[in-house]
């Protein structure tokens, strides 16, 4: 990619330096954004033009607008310049040059890492449009998180979700290819995720989002304060609050499976008759038996109590080491009777089974239809303290709120 000559003097010893983007050698705007590095600080210039901004943008177009509440300021030249704050500067360069139609300016290929990056920053500055020609080209790239084989390997990953190598998401085959196998499965698919749905990839959505509700943890550990539990931040806000909300009634009908089903069996225990027993009506053993095990079994399996150990499982863990409890049989001192009976011990299983694939049924998610019924209002997430320093001004937009709040990954 062609670019200005850049000046880094200083940059080693932790001063500012600048690096200037010509995107349009007649520019009217310039764009600056701060890049904060362990090494220093460093800006971003990007010199555009300012009615290409309000043409491609309706969020730059209020930037730039001298009477909205956004930070600005003028050069030496008397040039506007308005301020970025967190956004990836080469997602921001490959933005401003599709709108300034310099599309042979743009790599040949983008890996998965650089395309999210994109994808944050036309959804922030609701310009979605504009990338779409640029998306579609690339859309082979990501073909292969159309098929259920390739979210296969999301499910067979191990319980701790410890990276299989030493490459993470960043630096396995992000330059060579299209980015979508590395080490950090959760990483890929909240990508996955809000890229398909950012960019209405409608083959990827409905896996991306399935595979992302199946195996994001809440936490790290099961007796962490419920503060820390939060979804994943890359989302949408529209898209979060449906996550967590069917996330939650996921997890809350898994756990009732296997507490109702302790609640159930202990009727035998303390009432003794009538038992649930398929044998005899009178034979409490089984009920004891299975009772016992089960309990035993969920302490083997790291999950009782499981409301509360329950948070620091995947849906996809806790389900299948619910699923994974094997039951035997006992025998009494004559060795001539074994419990529970094998129709009580079928039927404990198939109910438990049965309970957990229910809680967890995966429906069908269509891209469309979900945005549909989510409404299509866009929320804007800028930084709080350029809130702040404007006095809290919110502007409304025509079309979409504009809502300030802190936007991360």
């Amino acid at each position: 990619m062609r670019r200005a000559i850049t000046d880094l003097s200083g940059f080693s010893d932790g001063i500012e330096s600048t690096k200037y983007y010509d995107i349009d050698k007649n520019h009217t705007c310039q764009v600056s954004l701060s890049e904060t590095k362990p090494s220093g600080t460093k800006r971003h210039i990007f010199r555009v033009s300012e009615s290409t901004l309000r043409h491609a943008s309706s969020v730059l177009a209020r930037m730039v607008d001298p009477s909205s509440p956004w930070k600005k300021e003028n050069d030496e030249h008397g040039i506007l310049t308005i301020l970025l704050h967190d956004d990836d500067p080469e997602a921001l360069e490959i933005l401003f040059r599709l709108m300034h139609f310099q599309k042979e300016k743009i790599p040949k290929r983008l890996g998965l890492k650089k395309i999210f990056y994109l994808a944050l920053v036309c959804d922030k500055y609701d310009c979605v449009d504009v990338a779409k020609p640029l998306i579609n080209e690339f859309a082979v790239d990501l073909k292969e998180a159309e098929s259920h084989h390739f979210w296969k390997g999301f499910y067979q990953y191990s319980f701790e979700y410890q990276p299989e190598n030493e490459e993470d998401v960043e630096d396995g085959g992000e330059e060579g290819g299209n980015g979508l196998h590395g080490g950090d499965k959760p990483a890929i698919a909240k990508m996955l995720l809000y890229v398909s749905f950012v960019f209405n990839l409608d083959k990827v959505f409905p896996r991306a989002y399935r595979t992302s509700l199946m195996i994001w943890k809440p936490k790290e550990k099961s007796d962490e304060d419920d503060e820390v539990v939060e979804g994943p931040t890359c989302l949408p806000d529209r898209l979060y609050v449906h996550f967590m909300a069917e996330w939650e009634e996921k997890r809350t009908a898994l756990v009732k499976s296997v507490n109702d089903l302790i609640k159930g069996y202990t009727f035998g225990l303390v009432y003794s008759n009538p038992s649930r027993c398929k044998r005899y009506n009178n034979c409490t053993i089984c009920d004891i038996a299975l009772y016992g095990s089960f309990i035993r079994r969920l302490h083997y399996k790291g999950i009782f109590p499981i409301k509360e150990k329950s948070d620091a499982l995947s849906l996809y863990e806790l389900s299948e080491r619910i699923k994974a409890i094997q039951i035997g049989h006992y025998w009494d001192e004559s060795r001539t009777v074994n419990v529970p009976h094998n129709q009580c011990l079928k039927a404990f299983t198939k109910e438990l089974v049965g309970n957990v694939e229910a809680a967890v049924e995966g429906k069908k998610v269509g891209l469309e239809e979900f945005k549909t019924s989510l409404g299509t209002k866009r929320k804007l997430c800028v930084l709080k303290e350029d809130d702040e320093e404007d006095g809290g001004v919110k502007k409304e937009g025509s079309e979409a709120e504009v809502k300030l709040e802190e936007h991360g990954w």
